[in-house]
């Protein structure tokens, strides 16, 4: 029992530790450079970009919300709110430890009646539509860089075949949801890869019952899903909104620090970050987002020590603050679920008074 503690521990602390080593030699050759360009920032655009980081966390609760009101599900919008910050922070910085976000949302979406065939297909939703927006931003960056710059770069061209790659899988997915035959021939064909996969890691298969009642569950939300598909674009529409907030609290996070960029760079340089953060081992990206931003835009004439510094700045808004204010919000969200016992937090808490040591708040 000790021995998988000190695993889990390892597995949580590990990957922060690396992140923290590759951004202090990001920092420290150019710590003078970095700290003047600090020293010039200017407040009014650093509350712009706090504020549109924290209006994209508010548009992902719309996005929810949407979505689980066309599946005939309603939960209040501070409560969609409040479950997508917690999930997305523990996704960005909790995966490596073993703890998703979708395991959170679907405990305080089950906390609030919602059905767990429900729960997965408002994620999978979600997450075609987010990731599907994105693609189409990109291209749109690359496309406007090459007809503004004229220039093919390595940078381009890498660009456009990311984005094309990362557009074809979006809509395989976007297939999936709509095709039921072609999502049930996937599905196995997915199970059979990943069952592969475990095995040669584990000695472990997937019992083939889960399979059943995943698929199960997943046609069942698709279902309800598409006797209203016509209010799918008001979701399509929310995750819009929110990649634009995400955009432009990086963008004001330059204007902070006195730098006109246009948009095409803005997106290039942005889109390189994001490929970042999907890097398993590393919590939100942290340290390689910073490094691949900064180097992309001083490969567009952007001094490379105001990239890092945007890009810390971005890091600072959309991701820290946030997920310092949502250990809060999940300790609200226990409290306000149906069945809270209050008296056994009081009674913990005077535990605690008495015997320092840890409080277990999930009650």
């Amino acid at each position: 029992m000790k021995a998988k503690k000190n695993r889990e521990k390892i597995m949580i602390f590990a990957p922060i530790a690396l992140s923290a080593f590759i951004l202090f030699f990001l920092i420290y050759p150019k710590y003078d450079k970095i700290v003047s360009v600090l020293r010039t920032a200017r407040f009014d655009y650093l509350f712009y970009s706090l504020f549109f980081a924290n209006l994209s966390y508010f548009l992902m609760g719309l996005s929810l919300w949407e979505t689980l009101k066309i599946m005939r599900y309603k939960i209040s919008v501070s409560s969609a709110w409040a479950i997508s910050l917690v999930s997305t922070s523990v996704n960005y910085f909790l995966s490596t430890g073993g703890v998703s976000g979708f395991a959170v949302r679907a405990h305080l979406l089950a906390k609030r009646k919602v059905p767990y065939s429900i729960c997965i297909t408002s994620s999978v939703v979600l997450t075609v539509f987010i990731y599907l927006v994105l693609d189409l931003i990109i291209l749109q960056g690359f496309i406007h860089q090459f007809l503004k710059t004229r220039d093919l770069t390595n940078q381009l061209v890498e660009g456009f075949i990311g984005a094309i790659i990362l557009l074809g899988v979006s809509m395989f997915f976007v297939s999936m949801l709509y095709h039921h035959h072609f999502r049930s021939t996937w599905a196995k064909r997915i199970y059979h890869m990943v069952n592969h996969v475990v095995y040669f890691f584990s000695k472990k298969e997937i019992p083939r019952e889960d399979f059943n009642l995943f698929e199960l569950q997943l046609n069942e939300g698709i279902t309800r899903l598409h006797e209203k598909k016509y209010e799918l674009p008001k979701v399509v529409g929310y995750v819009t909104l929110d990649w634009i907030a995400n955009i432009l609290a990086l963008y004001f996070a330059f204007k902070a620090i006195g730098v006109n960029i246009s948009f095409s760079k803005l997106i290039v340089g942005f889109s390189f970050g994001m490929i970042m953060t999907v890097i398993p081992i590393l919590p939100g990206g942290l340290g390689a987002m910073e490094a691949a931003m900064a180097a992309a835009y001083a490969g567009m004439g952007i001094p490379w020590e105001s990239g890092i510094v945007a890009a810390l700045i971005f890091r600072v808004f959309y991701y820290i603050i946030p997920a310092l204010t949502s250990m809060f919000v999940y300790l609200g969200l226990k409290m306000s679920e149906p069945g809270y016992h209050y008296e056994n937090l009081e009674k913990k808490l005077l535990k605690k008074s008495h015997h320092p040591g840890g409080t277990d708040y999930d009650i």
